[in-house]
């Protein structure tokens, strides 16, 4: 931070320090985009799209951080240079004699674009608010889908790579909140370099979301006036099979990435804000949080869904589903709560302490949390907060925390956290 370096370096030390690091021993099955840029640069690689992409947003978290004009102004230059650049990309990609480095070089240019383009419109109280459906930020994730296709239908001439793998992971979240259906190319993750428990992980997110598809769709003749009564038996059955067959999964994960539980003493004067409870999980690592953070919230999606199902099968089918609709709903609550207690970890406001004689203990940390721990719990968050059958309570806790969050952080979600643009259906 030295100011004898140019405003480019500085921002990138701190973009770098404060809101993007990699952390130790993440796990596969929660890679971010952070672990796809690291795999880049220790490869060696560099093309002005992806360096001036990286530049722009970190040009502007600066500026914004850091109270420094100039470097705002900087970012909009490297932003336009970029856009240039970007046309020259796709037309190199698009012409059919794309390499895997340019490739990948598209599409981390595309995601930092996209992260570029929330931060600058979407930070602050006052930013306009847009249906998830219409935001323009989907424009580069569609670019992104054009160029995996691409990638998909010549995959004998590629290898998958962090890049590959994180993109479509991103379009399959995108499909979520966007409503639509999943692609059938994007459906075999091992096609883009999922593996092993991280693979079986994604075939249950890829049952999630058809089964949501389909409950939306029946929603939709229900309302049109249609018969759905045949469809609903089944759909329930599916819905029941996929949550069973979540939990068993999460029985298979290594034992290094299991949790312990915590109860904070009565006596503790603890912050509603920062807690959700006295019940705190913690892990070794905050990378292997990220594991179960990311399958609670999927558990959430499913549990969510099938309450969705069973309310439709109330209008049609006379109780008959009233007694595994209040189970349903007790799993809901219960995934909600023990996501809410990874949280404090997550963000560092409980530390563990043992003196390798006793039990370890947590102890309470004010400090403020570093940036880059958002990236730990904001898709998860954001899933919990936009959940209608939430409990009101917890629906809110998650969103006041998920404001906090964003409000400290470079994630580009604090205009939609106390609002309903984020409701799945």
């Amino acid at each position: 931070m030295h100011p004898n370096f140019d405003l480019k370096t500085r921002a990138h030390a701190y973009y770098v320090q404060n809101h993007f690091q990699v952390f130790q021993d993440m796990p596969k099955v929660a890679t971010s985009w952070t672990e796809c840029l690291h795999e880049w640069n220790a490869e060696g690689k560099s093309l002005p799209v992806v360096d001036l992409a990286f530049s722009s947003l970190a040009l502007a978290i600066f500026a914004r951080f850091q109270n420094c004009l100039p470097a705002a102004t900087e970012a909009c230059k490297s932003y336009l240079r970029l856009l240039q650049h970007m046309q020259t990309c796709i037309l190199n990609v698009t012409s059919g004699d794309a390499d895997a480095k340019e490739i990948d070089a598209y599409l981390l240019g595309a995601h930092f674009m996209a992260r570029y383009e929330s931060f600058v419109q979407n930070y602050g109280n006052k930013a306009d608010l847009e249906s998830l459906k219409q935001t323009k930020v989907w424009y580069h994730f569609d670019g992104a889908a054009a160029i995996l296709k691409l990638w998909y239908d010549n995959r004998y001439r590629y290898t998958p790579t962090s890049a590959i793998n994180q993109t479509r992971r991103t379009l399959i979240k995108s499909c979520l909140l966007r409503e639509q259906p999943l692609p059938p190319w994007l459906s075999d993750g091992s096609i883009f370099g999922e593996m092993g428990i991280a693979l079986e992980f994604d075939r249950l997110i890829i049952r999630s979301i058809r089964i949501h598809h389909m409950y939306l769709k029946l929603k939709q003749a229900l309302e049109d006036g249609g018969s759905i009564a045949p469809e609903l038996g089944s759909l329930i059955n599916k819905s029941r099979l996929l949550q069973q067959a979540i939990e068993d999964w999460s029985t298979r994960l290594p034992s290094k990435w299991a949790y312990g539980r915590h109860t904070l003493a009565e006596s503790r004067n603890f912050s509603q804000d920062r807690f959700y409870s006295a019940t705190i999980f913690t892990c070794e690592r905050p990378s292997y949080s990220a594991v179960w953070n990311a399958y609670y919230a999927t558990r959430l999606l499913i549990s969510h869904t099938r309450l969705r199902i069973l309310d439709l099968a109330a209008t049609q089918l006379d109780g008959t589903y009233r007694q595994e609709t209040l189970e349903c709903l007790s799993q809901l609550n219960s995934s909600a709560e023990s996501l809410a207690s990874f949280i404090p970890f997550c963000l560092d406001h409980v530390r563990i302490r043992s003196d390798g004689m006793s039990k370890a203990s947590i102890e309470i940390s004010n400090e403020p949390f570093k940036p880059y721990l958002a990236s730990l719990v904001v898709w998860p968050m954001s899933i919990a907060s936009s959940l209608q059958k939430l409990d009101p309570a917890q629906r809110q806790w998650f969103r006041s925390a998920l404001f906090h969050v964003s409000s400290a952080s470079s994630e580009c979600l604090l205009a939609y956290a106390m609002s309903d643009f984020w409701a799945l259906r």
